[in-house]
C-alpha cells in the first residue's frame, strides 16, 4: 500500500515498497492531473531507480499499451496514444540546452497534453514553473521499495488534496 511519509502544501514524500505501489502511484497520478493541462512532468532518478517504470503506469492508466511505453532514450520523444495524448522525452542523451529547446519543447509545453521528461533535472532551467517534479529514490536499485518525492505540489492543488484523502500515512 502506497503511504505517506510527509506532506506540506509545498511537497510531499511517498512510500513505494513493491510494482504494484508504483502502479497504485502512477494510476493515482494519471487520475488526478488528466484535467490539468498542459501538464509537465519532471522525473528525476539515477539509472534503474524506475523512471520508465512510471511512465508505463501512467501511459497505461490513460489507454496506452503498456508494451508501447519503452525509453525514447535514443530517439528523445515519443508520443503515446492516451486520453489525453503523452508526450514521453529522455534528456539523457541530450548535451546542452540548446539541443533540448530545438525538440520543439516549448511549445510543447503550451499544448493540452502530459508531457513526461526523464533527467528533467538536466536543464531545469528551461522547464516550466509550474513543473510537477517527482523523484524516484532507492538505496539498491534491486530491490522495488522506493521512495518518491514530489515537489512543486503548491501548483497542483487538487494532487495534493488527492494525496492527502487517499493515502494512509506511514507509521
Amino acid at each position: 500500500m502506497i503511504q505517506l511519509v510527509s506532506l506540506t502544501p509545498q511537497e510531499c514524500s511517498i512510500a513505494l515498497d513493491n510494482l504494484q505501489d508504483c502502479r497504485a502511484f502512477g494510476q493515482l497520478l494519471a487520475q488526478t492531473i488528466r484535467n490539468t493541462l498542459p501538464c509537465t512532468i519532471g522525473l528525476v532518478g539515477t539509472l534503474g531507480a524506475g523512471k520508465t517504470q512510471l511512465v508505463k503506469f501512467i501511459a497505461q492508466s490513460l489507454g496506452a499499451n503498456p508494451e508501447d511505453v519503452m525509453s525514447p532514450t535514443f530517439v528523445l520523444m515519443h508520443p503515446l496514444d492516451t486520453n489525453p495524448e503523452i508526450h514521453h522525452i529522455d534528456a539523457y542523451r541530450i548535451r546542452d540546452s540548446d539541443e533540448f529547446l530545438e525538440l520543439g519543447i516549448e511549445e510543447l509545453f503550451e499544448q493540452p497534453v502530459l508531457t513526461i521528461i526523464e533527467w528533467a533535472d538536466r536543464f531545469v532551467e528551461c522547464m516550466p514553473r509550474n513543473t510537477l517534479w517527482i523523484e524516484l529514490l532507492t538505496q539498491d536499485p534491486v530491490s522495488e521499495q522506493r521512495t518518491a518525492r514530489i515537489t512543486n505540489l503548491n501548483r497542483f492543488p487538487l494532487l495534493n488534496d488527492h494525496l492527502a484523502q487517499s493515502l494512509e500515512w506511514k507509521t
